[in-house]
């Protein structure tokens, strides 16, 4: 068995213990879905849906929920719903449709005798675009300078909680606490479609291709795999991978940079068990000295004119005046700069499919 497979095993086991990570301080409801800032992907441009589920131990004769807030359409009816146990438990799990938008209030209620015996609520729940990010240092929280979302409306998931996206973000395997671009890059994408964004960042600074391979004993496919795995069949939109500065130092030959992220990419889907799309940045920029590498720059433009991946932002592009003092990181400039292009490139694709 594959430490991929085992990944995802664990994440479903994990899944079904309803008490594990409770976001309710009601005791006798506790509710694991959907948590404090979590964002659901949303299936098309006014279609979309909140999971909810969870456990509930009294007695009582009606279990209900509303979802209130402000979508695309408007304002949501707020209507009282009833949610049916799961057979022989005392276990709920509900898949309710939502126009997309938020941040809504989740609200639950258990009535016995037209009294209320237990509640759990939710403040801040979106419906909107999510997407997963991998990749090396310029991916992950390694800039020098930390900045922040200023929509209030970009959420990071660590595989456990999620959380306003200000830098560092959660979940990246190098466990990095600087700056990065991923707020820049959320608040880009909801000033263009007005619904909550989710990242989840997964990278590792100073990596190469070869460590990315899914049967690399340093585990980063694996890491990657298992966010995926927790987001769940259509539950982000596309994972964004920005690399290919360390290829330039170890001299990755062109034709071995595609084969590794064809593998890698391929085979992401294949374990997933559903069809997502990778985005590939063009990237070799090493330092002022060696701002671009062709070889690389053209392993990562073969992936797009073959399908594989596609088109990601050109970053060899923002020389000098945008990076930090590491030569190859970016200054606040180039941060924000950085995410306003991978907003960009992300949109070209997502207005075709919307």
């Amino acid at each position: 068995m594959n430490i991929s497979t085992i990944a995802k095993r664990i994440v479903i086991t994990a899944f079904c213990i309803f008490a594990a990570h409770s976001v309710s301080a009601d005791t006798n409801l506790q509710l694991i879905s959907p948590k404090e800032y979590q964002v659901f992907q949303r299936s098309s441009m006014y279609d979309g849906y909140i999971r909810v589920r969870g456990h509930i131990r009294p007695d009582f004769d009606i279990l209900q929920v509303r979802i209130s807030g402000t979508s695309l359409k408007g304002s949501l009816s707020g209507e009282w719903q009833t949610v049916t146990l799961l057979q022989q438990s005392q276990c709920f799990t509900v898949v309710i449709p939502v126009v997309p938008g938020g941040w809504y209030k989740v609200d639950l209620q258990a009535l016995k005798n037209n009294q209320v015996v237990a509640q759990a609520s939710v403040d801040h729940v979106g419906v909107g675009e999510v997407f997963v990010g991998a990749g090396q240092s310029n991916s992950t929280n390694c800039a020098q300078y930390k900045i922040s979302q200023t929509s209030g409306m970009v959420s990071s998931f660590s595989g456990e909680s999620w959380r306003l996206a200000d830098d560092p973000q959660l979940g990246t395997h190098d466990k990095t606490k600087d700056g990065s671009f991923w707020p820049a890059f959320g608040d880009a994408m909801y000033v263009k479609y007005h619904v909550p964004i989710g990242v989840a960042v997964t990278g590792h600074g100073g990596t190469y291709s070869l460590q990315w391979l899914p049967d690399n004993p340093m585990g980063l496919f694996s890491w990657t795999m298992t966010r995926i795995y927790q987001l769940g069949s259509n539950g982000f939109r596309a994972v964004l991978w920005h690399q290919g500065e360390s290829d330039v130092t170890e001299n990755t030959p062109s034709d071995v940079y595609v084969s590794r992220l064809t593998n890698m990419i391929t085979q992401s889907n294949t374990l997933a068990g559903w069809q997502f799309p990778w985005f590939v940045a063009n990237v070799s920029y090493v330092s002022a000295a060696q701002p671009t590498n062709s070889v690389i720059r053209g392993a990562q433009q073969r992936l797009w004119a073959t399908g594989v991946a596609l088109e990601g932002p050109d970053t060899d592009t923002l020389g000098s005046d945008y990076r930090d003092n590491t030569g190859v990181h970016f200054n606040p400039n180039g941060l924000h700069t950085h995410g306003q292009m991978w907003a960009d490139k992300v949109g070209v694709y997502l207005d075709k499919v919307l």
